[in-house]
């Protein structure tokens, strides 16, 4: 794939990025995963033209998003039963 090609590939997908942000604004816990989806081509594209950096980065996101995710999933269960989080 050409450097132009990645370019325009990465800021499709940041585009999804932001919007899943924009639904984890909402409170919508899947927007954390639309984020964490969206991060893959940006691990492929560290991976394959070796950027040690990205590579870092990416899993440095991934994990809080996951742990985003989780949470807000976690305390959206609580909320529905009831329980309040102490």
């Amino acid at each position: 794939m050409t450097d132009t090609t990645w370019t325009w590939l990465l800021f499709g997908m940041e585009i999804i990025g932001v919007t899943g942000m924009w639904y984890a604004g909402k409170k919508m816990w899947w927007g954390w995963l639309i984020v964490i989806l969206h991060t893959i081509p940006w691990f492929i594209y560290a991976v394959t033209h070796n950027k040690p950096g990205f590579v870092a980065m990416s899993l440095m996101w991934w994990a809080v998003h996951w742990r985003n995710m989780i949470r807000w999933r976690r305390e959206e269960r609580w909320s529905k039963a009831g329980l309040v989080r102490g």
